[in-house]
């Protein structure tokens, strides 16, 4: 029987809340040093390219449990403000629990409705995320709202479309979720207002940068 769309968030966001305490664990541990170092050069690379800067405010958008915190916290130092959005409640709790710095705002919400001021922050960041969202086009106008005058609209996966649709398939619970083709990625983009600056996808890592 074909699962209606309520169904099909539930469905993913029950898989996120279970998997949120093992995540970065499942995802990031090397598994011959232990450390949470796998993509220490996947990430070396998009952190060279997000153009992130001390004071910044940032949103981090789908957030998980907080793979990307070190990092972003890192460029944007402790007079910048990052906010951890994510529709799992688990995932939130999870993250809270390891990231205690000051300057870190914790929400849980549907980016399509995120409680942020219009033109409060710098950078918006969808890492590993985007297929996940229930409406795209809704989560990418409501970035737009978010993000200031010339603000940077990112979005980021250590894989291609094509891997990260097939990877998707192989999952019940998010296998309806798909990165759309670049033609369709270009037209959302820019139908809300953004001009797409870099467009990668390429075997192992794919980015959007797109500047308001």
């Amino acid at each position: 029987m074909k699962m209606t769309s309520d169904e099909i968030y539930g469905a993913r966001k029950q898989f996120f809340n279970d998997a949120a305490e093992k995540w970065i664990e499942m995802w990031y541990r090397d598994p011959e040093t232990g450390q949470q170092k796998k993509h220490k050069e996947d990430f070396e690379r998009l952190f060279s390219l997000m153009p992130l800067a001390q004071d910044d405010c940032v949103l981090d958008t789908g957030c998980g449990s907080g793979i990307m915190v070190p990092y972003i916290l890192d460029s944007i130092g402790r007079s910048g403000t990052l906010y951890e959005l994510d529709f799992a409640e688990k995932m939130i709790e999870t993250n809270r629990r390891l990231h205690r710095q000051d300057n870190i705002r914790f929400i849980v919400a549907d980016v399509e409705r995120a409680p942020l001021a219009a033109e409060s922050c710098n950078v918006a960041v969808c890492f590993s995320c985007f297929p996940h969202f229930q409406d795209k086009e809704k989560a990418i106008a409501a970035l737009e709202r978010i993000l200031k005058p010339q603000g940077v609209l990112v979005i980021a996966h250590f894989n291609s479309s094509e891997g990260i649709n097939q990877h998707h398939k192989s999952c019940h619970a998010v296998m309806h979720d798909h990165l759309p083709d670049e033609q369709t990625m270009r037209k959302m983009i820019t139908s809300s207002g953004f001009y797409i600056e870099i467009f990668i996808d390429e075997p192992g890592f794919y980015y959007i940068q797109a500047k308001k």
